[in-house]
């Protein structure tokens, strides 16, 4: 099992934590055992998209500003009250990691958890989520084939958030429990080739 706060106490608290990768790699799943295990603030673009616009979400640009305003509001509270937060979400665009870097570089140290899981594996889990959504009310609406579109474009520029000069975590959510693969800090730097 992973002992998250054992690998962020290398930075000065409190931390805001940027869970985040493709649809369907596991993020919601790293991102609560996270939040639980640091009490912290937890933040959710699904949950807070449900609970902005309903089921009625557009996903337009209109739509993003508004969670990631949201998210940003209560990441700043909860760090003023020298709380921990978890940001769960795709985070796959570099400007909103960018926005998010830069409101809260002074006022945290930022982690990057970037989640990953073969695409075989990821097919599958979506295929069972789509299901189970049809039978219950979700919050996401990930499917195989926004995994896809998501895919291509992070292959096309998007930006792979373990470029970014910042602390991060790589997750690979394949197995019966999740393994780190790579880490990159200030006094640490690995990356397990797979």
């Amino acid at each position: 099992m992973i002992r998250w706060r054992e690998l962020f106490e290398e930075l000065p608290e409190p931390w805001l934590v940027m869970v985040c990768g493709l649809v369907g790699v596991g993020k919601t799943t790293i991102a609560r055992q996270i939040a639980r295990e640091l009490r912290a603030r937890y933040l959710s673009t699904d949950r807070v998209g449900y609970r902005l616009f309903g089921a009625q979400r557009s996903y337009d640009d209109a739509y993003y500003r508004r969670v990631y305003e949201y998210m940003i509001v209560r990441a700043d509270r909860a760090l003023g009250k020298r709380r921990h937060v978890v940001l769960d979400g795709t985070f796959l665009r570099c400007e909103i990691r960018q926005r998010f870097f830069a409101e809260f570089r002074d006022k945290a140290s930022l982690w990057v958890v970037y989640v990953t899981c073969p695409e075989e594996i990821v097919r599958a889990r979506l295929e069972a989520r789509h299901e189970k959504s049809l039978r219950e009310r979700g919050y996401s609406d990930g499917r195989y084939e926004i995994y896809h579109a998501m895919k291509e474009k992070l292959s096309d520029g998007w930006g792979d958030p373990r470029a970014e000069e910042i602390s991060w975590i790589t997750v690979d959510t394949a197995f019966q429990e999740p393994q780190i693969i790579g880490v990159r800090t200030q006094t640490r730097n690995f990356e397990l080739l797979t």
